[in-house]
């Protein structure tokens, strides 16, 4: 196995520019010399990949980047790119988004590669929901989204779509929320393949109106689901909003949290429910009795 620093010394002697007597005798122009250092920067993050050494290796598939940028070879800096992201994924997030946005800036502005640069910007949204910025992972997704969308992926772009509106309804930016999940029923309406996903994006909907204390809109929108899809009425869901609505105009919080209950015995509760839940158990259904207080 080759020693992955001697293959950077000579990479690094090649990317040196030649001139005069010496270029001559090279017999090679400087463009074949930058190929072949990024040959030898590509075998040298190879190795450092196959020792588990991923910072190295990333660095290494940066400077390949790096060189076929200057040589305008767009593609396969975006590819390098993209490979030196893999290795820093694990180790270090902030340069593997730093990478990737790179990769993801070729493929929209010289390649044209909508649909790469939409499955990328996906990557992008989960690292950095990963970090924690969930700003950043919101906007990421809503981007993916409006790339599938110009690549004509509507399935893709609302799978997008949906991730963003989960997010935001979970950071509390409920109008958000609601405008995403509107723009995915939309699509989804009508279409058998998507159909079957219409009881969980009308759910979620409303559960994000009634966390802006908005029963009438809740009712409203309920009414109005069961006109898009008659099918919707008679679902647990549909049954548990009503329950809801009941309780907040009762006040009744006992009451609220047994449905809830019994809801979660037939229908787990993922996080996002069970947050919006908590969020409207203890700011709506208990706000008569803060304002006698």
């Amino acid at each position: 196995m080759s020693d992955p620093r001697s293959l950077i010394s000579e990479a690094e002697k090649l990317t040196q520019p030649q001139s005069g007597f010496f270029s001559f005798l090279s017999g090679s122009s400087q463009s074949m010399r930058l190929e072949e250092a990024t040959d030898l920067y590509i075998q040298a993050a190879n190795q450092y990949r196959l020792k588990k050494e991923f910072n190295q290796a990333g660095n290494q598939f940066l400077q390949a980047a790096e060189i076929q940028g200057k040589l305008s070879n767009h593609n396969d800096a975006a590819n390098h790119l993209v490979e030196a992201y893999k290795c820093f994924k694990g180790v270090s997030p902030t340069d593997a988004i730093d990478a990737l946005k790179r990769a993801i800036h070729i493929f929209l502005t010289q390649n044209g590669q909508f649909r790469r640069a939409a499955n990328f910007t996906v990557d992008l949204a989960e690292l950095y929901e990963s970090v924690g910025d969930n700003e950043n992972a919101i906007n990421s997704y809503e981007q993916a989204g409006d790339y599938f969308t110009t690549d004509h992926a509507e399935a893709l772009a609302n799978k997008s779509f949906v991730k963003c509106a989960d997010l935001s309804a979970l950071t509390g930016n409920y109008r958000k929320a609601l405008e995403l999940y509107d723009t995915v029923i939309k699509q989804s309406i009508g279409n058998a393949l998507t159909r079957w996903s219409l009881k969980d994006y009308f759910f979620k909907s409303i559960l994000c109106v009634l966390c802006d204390d908005d029963v009438i809109e809740a009712q409203k929108r309920s009414q109005n689901y069961s006109t898009e899809d008659p099918a919707w009425e008679q679902t647990r869901e549909n049954k548990l909003i009503q329950d809801i609505i009941e309780s907040i105009e009762q006040g009744d919080i006992e009451g609220f949290s047994d449905k809830v209950f019994e809801y979660d015995q037939f229908s787990k509760l993922d996080k996002l429910k069970t947050q919006l839940l908590l969020k409207i158990k203890n700011t709506v259904v208990l706000k008569d009795d803060d304002d006698l207080l």
